[in-house]
C-alpha cells in the first residue's frame, strides 16, 4: 500500500499551484508625466543599471520635469525576486507570508532601467529622465496563475483518484488471494 501512496503524494506535491507575475512596460518612460504616474507611495521603486539594482527613496521630480532626485540604497533581499527573474526564472512568486522571504512584495515594485553607460552609486542621486531606457510596473499575471491553479487541481484530483483505485486494487487482490 505504501508503494502507491508515496508516489501519489509526491505527484500531488509536484503539481501544486503556482502564482505568476508580469512586468508591464510603461509608455514613454522618459517623460516626467509618465514618471509621475509611478509616484505612488505604495510602490517600491528600484533603479536598474546593468547588473546593479538599487532602492530609490525620497523621490522628487524637479520643477523643470527633466530630473528626479532620490537617494539610492542597497536593494534588500526581499526585493530581489524580479531582479533574478522570479522563482526558477519563471516569474513565479509565493503567496505565503514568510517573515524573511515575502515574495508578494514583488507585486508592489516599479523597475526603472537606465541606458547603458549611466553611472550609479549608493547615496544622493539625480536621475536624468532622458537616461531612462524603460520602466516596468510589476503586477499579478492573473491568466497564467489561474491556468496553473486549474491544471494543478485537475492533476491533483486525478492523482488522488488513481491512488485510491490503486489501493483498492491492492486490497481486492489481497482479499482474492486470501479467499483462494
Amino acid at each position: 500500500m505504501k508503494k502507491f501512496l508515496i508516489p501519489v503524494l509526491i505527484l500531488i506535491g509536484l503539481t501544486s499551484c503556482s502564482n505568476y507575475y508580469k512586468a508591464i512596460t510603461a509608455t514613454e518612460p522618459t517623460k516626467a508625466v509618465s514618471f509621475n504616474e509611478f509616484q505612488d507611495n505604495l510602490k517600491y521603486y528600484i533603479l536598474r543599471n546593468g547588473n546593479s539594482a538599487f532602492v530609490m527613496k525620497n523621490i522628487s521630480v524637479s520643477s523643470d520635469r527633466k530630473n528626479v532626485q532620490c537617494t539610492l540604497e542597497e536593494l534588500p533581499f526581499d526585493h530581489k525576486l524580479h531582479v533574478t527573474g522570479g522563482r526558477d526564472s519563471k516569474m513565479k512568486y509565493k503567496t505565503k507570508n514568510y517573515t524573511d522571504d515575502d515574495e508578494t512584495g514583488v507585486l508592489n515594485e516599479v523597475h526603472i532601467y537606465l541606458t547603458p553607460g549611466s553611472k550609479t552609486q549608493i547615496g544622493a542621486y539625480t536621475l536624468v529622465l532622458e537616461n531612462i531606457q524603460k520602466a516596468e510596473m510589476i503586477e499579478k499575471d492573473k491568466v497564467k496563475t489561474k491556468k496553473s491553479h486549474i491544471t494543478g487541481t485537475i492533476i491533483g484530483v486525478s492523482a488522488t483518484v488513481i491512488g485510491v483505485l490503486g489501493i483498492a486494487a491492492i486490497i481486492l487482490s489481497t482479499i482474492t488471494i486470501a479467499i483462494f
